[in-house]
């Protein structure tokens, strides 16, 4: 069951939410915004300007507080990294502008993010980045070291190697004939990524080579979300405009383990980051879905949340527990277990934090 905290106008689209990961700032989460405007008729470039906002907001003494706003290119994606990097809190942004960002969060009793990378995605400035990952989504893992996979509009992913002196660019895989709007790590095995693209393609690489190790038409339209279970190995879910999510058995992946019809266009999906046993669903047209995975083969709605008055495109789980939200004042039952969430929607431009308490 889902609980309306509090709502906040993004003025911009809203199609990006989530929550810091990182010990003492899981109260922080970051809203991503996006627009179409008109560009200035003397400019014969383009017709259209992509345009963005970034938020950052804290939950404290119970309510929604913003500490920082800047605009730039329109935000399609972001996910922080799941530890510190060389003791830093990171961010990945990818933009409208072909640009794999990298921001760091900084200052303990004022957080705000500062920009410290910033790298093209592909050769062609035309080229939208769509989505990316971390290797390391396993919050149990540690490096200096680590990749970043980028999806691209023009079907390619790109592999990155964060390090102490930059980000480098390794590869540029050609992954699907249209836009590939999904890439995902597999956290057990940063070697293979999983992509999905407009050409209802959904695909396993091992980014060592070019050739894919699993190609599969289960999806009968364009693969649009992967999550990989941090919690549970081996699990994993994709999503499709075909309004199915599916489950998977890494070890077995030329059928899925289940299907769920969720009535809507799947534009992200994530896990529950305690149990691996939850999913949060924003199905586009049709609001957003929690549904309970422990048995992967029969997976089960559990709540619904319509609240929302348009594209229903971002969602994410805080990583506060029951415990530390009853402590924020946002909830009162401590034998209640519950989950703290954010949620966005598109032409309303809209975000919402919201309980979910689990029957």
């Amino acid at each position: 069951m889902f609980s309306t905290l509090e709502s906040f106008d993004t003025k911009l689209s809203a199609d990006s939410v989530e929550w810091c990961p990182i010990d003492n700032f899981r109260d922080v989460f970051v809203c991503g915004t996006y627009k179409l405007a008109e560009a200035d008729e003397d400019d014969e470039r383009e017709l259209t300007q992509r345009l963005g906002k970034l938020y950052l907001f804290r939950i404290q003494n119970g309510r929604l507080n913003l500490l920082q706003s800047y605009e730039g290119a329109a935000i399609l994606d972001m996910k922080w990294a799941h530890t510190r990097i060389c003791n830093k809190i990171l961010l990945g942004i990818v933009t409208s502008k072909n640009m794999l960002e990298i921001h760091e969060l900084v200052d303990d009793w004022n957080p705000t993010l500062e920009l410290i990378k910033k790298v093209p995605v592909e050769e062609s400035e035309e080229t939208l980045a769509l989505s990316l990952d971390w290797s390391m989504g396993n919050p149990m893992t540690y490096n200096c070291e680590v990749k970043i996979v980028v999806s691209t509009s023009i079907g390619t992913v790109c592999i990155f190697h964060l390090t102490t002196e930059g980000v480098e660019k390794l590869r540029s895989i050609e992954c699907h004939d249209y836009e590939a709007w999904i890439s995902a790590f597999n956290y057990w095995d940063s070697n293979i990524i999983y992509t999905g693209g407009d050409d209802s393609r959904f695909k396993s690489f091992d980014i060592r080579v070019d050739t894919p190790v699993m190609s599969s038409r289960t999806h009968l339209a364009g693969v649009t979300s992967i999550h990989c279970n941090p919690r549970q190995e081996r699990s994993l879910a994709s999503g499709s405009y075909d309004e199915y999510m599916r489950l998977w058995d890494t070890r077995k992946m030329s059928y899925p383990l289940s299907s769920k019809n969720l009535e809507g266009g799947i534009w992200r999906l994530k896990w529950n980051p305690f149990d691996g046993k939850h999913l949060l669903a924003a199905c586009m047209y049709g609001g957003f879905r929690l549904l309970e995975c422990e048995n992967f083969e029969n997976p089960q709605i559990l709540s619904e949340y319509n609240e929302h008055t348009s594209i229903s495109y971002g969602c994410d789980w805080s990583f506060l527990t029951s415990q530390e939200i009853v402590q924020r004042e946002l909830y009162y039952d401590m034998d209640q277990q519950v989950a703290l969430v954010s949620t966005c929607s598109f032409y309303d431009h809209l975000m919402n934090l919201s309980i979910v308490e689990f029957s």
